[in-house]
């Protein structure tokens, strides 16, 4: 008896791995996006809920997200052929961002791109989202979701004690059968919008340091270049003394406001 029940443990364990097992990486294809690299098959996630316009999150899908997360890393590692340089694992972790996170209140919710939830607002329901391959780019590694098996919630009839006549009239019945109109200076203004909360990942952490440091490379080359300049044009006087009169002066070279606005506006671009 004991030796059956280990046997089922055994052969219930083998399944889940199987399941769970990512089915290979297909070669990177660019695209306007970064380089898109695609399962030779769809992988789906467990059946997640959706309900007032969002997708609900749970335990059972963060523990699958983080097993696919961990083998995407491996096939990539695995596959050096696809990279200019092989990669490293301390260079993909940081731009491959968590798939879910804690927000500052300690609430875990999605932290990579979702899919759309279908319906409206009101509705709800459940839907599973399959893993097709993921979008690579200099800075981050995102998932790419497609959504299948949706199924709404059927909605449901609600009971009126009322009458039909409750949707008569725009104002407000009071006792003995008087309507009262609404007055526009009786209601409550209602409270501002909170600021959409961001979630801080990896990934915004890593791009968030990036950029900060391009700003610092960009400020100490301009004070370089400037120090360059002044010692240029040091070295110039003493070798040739002033400028005669009419030769054209050095602060003639300078870019003007409007040039350096448009080579501002193309460094922004780029």
């Amino acid at each position: 008896m004991c030796e059956e029940s280990r046997a089922r443990v055994t052969t219930e364990d083998v399944l889940v791995v199987v399941q769970n097992k990512m089915p290979p990486l297909t070669p990177p294809k660019r695209t306007n996006a970064g380089y898109y690299v695609a399962l030779t098959s769809p992988v789906p996630a467990p059946a997640l809920r959706y309900a007032g316009g969002a997708w609900i999150h749970n335990a059972e899908w963060s523990a699958w997200a983080t097993t696919q997360r961990t083998q995407v890393i491996e096939e990539l590692l695995a596959n050096p052929k696809w990279f200019s340089r092989p990669p490293r694992r301390d260079i993909l972790e940081p731009i491959f961002g968590p798939w879910d996170a804690r927000n500052m209140q300690g609430v875990w919710g999605f932290a990579c791109k979702i899919p759309d939830v279908p319906g409206d607002a009101s509705g709800s329901g459940s839907g599973v989202w399959q893993l097709q391959g993921v979008i690579m780019s200099s800075t981050s590694i995102t998932p790419v979701w497609s959504l299948t098996d949706v199924v709404a919630d059927p909605q449901q009839d609600t009971i009126s004690l009322f009458g039909d006549d409750e949707d008569e009239g725009d104002g407000d019945t009071v006792d003995g059968g008087e309507t009262r109109e609404i007055q526009l200076d009786d209601l409550e203004e209602a409270p501002a919008a909170a600021e959409p909360m961001r979630i801080r990942t990896r990934e915004w952490e890593t791009r968030k340091f990036m950029a900060k440091e391009r700003v610092r490379e960009a400020r100490l080359k301009a004070q370089i270049a400037v120090r360059l300049a002044n010692k240029e044009e040091s070295r110039y006087y003493a070798q040739f003394g002033d400028l005669d009169d009419n030769e054209s002066h050095f602060s003639e070279y300078d870019l003007t406001e409007d040039e350096m606005s448009d080579s501002g506006s193309s460094a922004v671009d780029e």
